[in-house]
């Protein structure tokens, strides 16, 4: 079915940008899974202070709520795949994104003193983050094997190369929005050794701001993203059904 190598790396970093670029269904793919992760890395860089500032628990509390989030994520994988090998990737990602949503709600009207309804909300939000893992990167050899029909050329580096550049452009966006965030409602950093400072209700309003609606404002922009995807379930199956006919009619021409 590889009908020719990748070329990617003998390409300059401006032809894979037009490569890149020119496949439509790629973009729906860079946007849904900028929207997710930087959903997932928005949460990650407040978290903290939520737990602390916010819900006025010990930094030791911190990893366990960490963990609730992270460690379903990763059990959920499995569930997840399940569902978007049998409802199709788009339907998992509609599911997943929609209990997460609910989630980031929940922590945004969460009150001091709710720990054990901080926690299951952060479960919750474990289900939503276990599809920004799985569903984006699925798509991506879905939009290879669309791409190999079209052009006849196997150019997945090209692909796979662009996601791991959105990866670190996330990281980076999202850090710097939490930090810019924080600086601008007045926050107060704490001091080794020291109590943890009182902050203004502007840094706490931000704090909530920053893991409840903002991350929601992304992920309902990935759900958008993700109902316009044009490679359903039944697409890519044709797909593949194309290129295994053209592979058989070489393999008969040689």
């Amino acid at each position: 079915m590889h009908s020719e190598a990748d070329t990617s790396a003998s390409l300059s970093f401006f032809e894979q940008l037009r490569i890149v670029f020119s496949n439509q269904p790629f973009l729906y793919v860079i946007g849904i899974y900028l929207c997710s992760w930087l959903g997932v890395q928005l949460i990650g860089s407040i978290l903290l202070y939520f737990v602390v500032n916010w819900m006025g628990l010990p930094e030791s509390t911190f990893p366990y709520v960490a963990l609730a989030v992270q460690g379903t994520a990763l059990l959920m994988l499995f569930f997840w795949k399940m569902v978007s090998q049998r409802l199709g990737k788009k339907t998992a990602y509609f599911m997943g994104t929609s209990v997460w949503i609910i989630a980031q709600v929940g922590i945004f009207l969460l009150q001091p003193g709710q720990v054990a309804l901080m926690y299951c909300l952060a479960v919750m939000a474990g289900f939503g983050v276990s599809v920004a893992y799985l569903i984006p990167w699925s798509m991506v050899p879905d939009v290879i094997e669309l791409d190999e029909l079209t052009t006849g050329q196997r150019r997945e580096g090209i692909f796979y190369g662009f996601m791991v550049l959105l990866q670190k452009f996330g990281l980076a966006l999202g850090l710097f929005l939490v930090g810019i965030a924080l600086e601008w409602s007045g926050f107060i950093s704490s001091t080794a050794g020291q109590p943890v400072p009182t902050q203004p209700d502007s840094a706490l309003l931000a704090i909530r701001i920053a893991i409840g609606p903002l991350p929601t404002l992304f992920l309902i922009g990935g759900i958008v993203l993700a109902y316009f995807y044009p490679i359903t379930k039944e697409f890519h199956a044709q797909i593949l059904l194309q290129l295994r006919e053209r592979d058989q009619a070489t393999r008969q021409g040689e």
